[in-house]
């Protein structure tokens, strides 16, 4: 069965292999972010890639690390 989203928790799912994961950041402590993914799991993000981050912030993480933003406009076609 192939999940609708990827999600931090896919443990080296073959649909994700290279693609990022979208999170939302809760929190955010020097270069970690707290974020949670489409299906409420949460996991600390690397996001010194991405600086500067803010609460709210949708990013693209890969591998525990944050590699890109979603435009706002991209999210509100989610």
């Amino acid at each position: 069965v192939v999940p609708d989203v990827c999600t931090l928790d896919h443990d080296g799912c073959v649909t994700c292999s290279d693609a990022g994961i979208p999170v939302w950041v809760v929190s955010v402590e020097g270069d970690d972010a707290l974020c949670e993914d489409a299906a409420g799991n949460r996991a600390q993000i690397a996001v010194e890639l991405v600086t500067p981050v803010g609460t709210g912030e949708v990013l693209l993480t890969h591998g525990g690390v944050a590699i890109g933003r979603v435009a706002a406009q991209e999210e509100e076609s989610q």
